[in-house]
């Protein structure tokens, strides 16, 4: 067992929390069901230019066209994780 390698989100021993697969499909399921909103970072879109933007009648063109999924950034990945052990302090680092 790595004694270097610990996961927060599982609190065990075997991959650094950075690389924890289970934690980033945490987040998008969180994401995706619109808990983590306030993690999200938001477009630079103004909420009446996007209000707009849905209300403007489409054209021929648009209607042709499906949705793109948009992937956003969460800034800060340590909301996310459960309070570091002080014992446990010195391998996260």
């Amino acid at each position: 067992m790595d004694k270097t390698k610990y996961c927060r989100y599982h609190r065990s021993y075997w991959h650094v929390t950075e690389d924890c697969v289970h934690l980033k499909d945490a987040i998008k399921i969180l994401i995706q069901k619109g808990y983590a909103h306030k993690y999200v970072k938001e477009r630079d879109m103004e909420t009446n230019e996007a209000q707009m933007a849905i209300d403007a009648p489409a054209t021929e063109d648009e209607e042709n066209h499906t949705a793109v999924p948009t992937a956003f950034v969460i800034t800060r990945l340590d909301d996310f994780l459960p309070p570091c052990d002080p014992d446990e302090e010195g391998l996260l680092k």
